[in-house]
């Protein structure tokens, strides 16, 4: 999926677009702590990461922008779904300039076993996310499907690009954590 082409909306412009939007669905996209964990609180819902790809790649001209390093700049690459009891509740692609990547990190994210905000804040790294928008997916396997997409920022300098795109199941399965029909 080419994220680069979506039509993304700055979250701030997208809560005054969608003020109708469900409150569980509006927090969940506009969260800008670690998605999972707010997720287990707020939900206990407790996720369990697939690893789907891990590699070595070069940023895009508009993930370097937002990322603000060099176009072409050596990036590790993931591909993840988050489970729930079983069940994909959304994927997640993650592009991180490896400049500045700590060993004991990347270390971590190749054993592919936790989310990526969740291993940051686990690493001591204070965490920031940044250039938060949203899109219902236009076109491809993922029409009508619900993404969001930010930027994670570390005071040391990590910094990873990721988008989220979120099963219709995900939000069902809110429905019924939540009692709501």
């Amino acid at each position: 999926m080419q994220w680069d082409k979506q039509a993304w909306c700055p979250v701030r412009e997208w809560q005054l677009a969608n003020m109708n939007v469900d409150k569980n669905m509006s927090a969940v996209l506009t969260v800008t702590a670690s998605l999972t964990r707010f997720l287990e609180r707020r939900f206990q819902m407790s996720l369990t990461v697939h690893l789907h790809e891990q590699f070595l790649d070069k940023a895009t001209p508009a993930e370097a922008g937002l990322l603000g390093c060099a176009c072409g700049a050596p990036s590790l690459r993931r591909q993840v779904s988050l489970l729930h009891r079983g069940a994909v509740m959304f994927d997640a692609e993650s592009v991180l300039p490896l400049e500045g990547l700590p060993k004991a990190l990347m270390d971590e994210l190749q054993a592919g076993k936790r989310p990526l905000a969740n291993l940051l804040l686990d690493q001591g790294l204070s965490l920031a996310r940044s250039d938060l928008s949203v899109v219902q997916v236009a076109s491809g396997v993922c029409a009508g499907r619900w993404a969001r997409r930010s930027v994670l920022r570390s005071a040391s300098g990590t910094q990873a690009l990721v988008v989220e795109v979120f099963h219709n199941e995900f939000w069902s399965r809110v429905q019924r954590l939540t009692g709501q029909k």
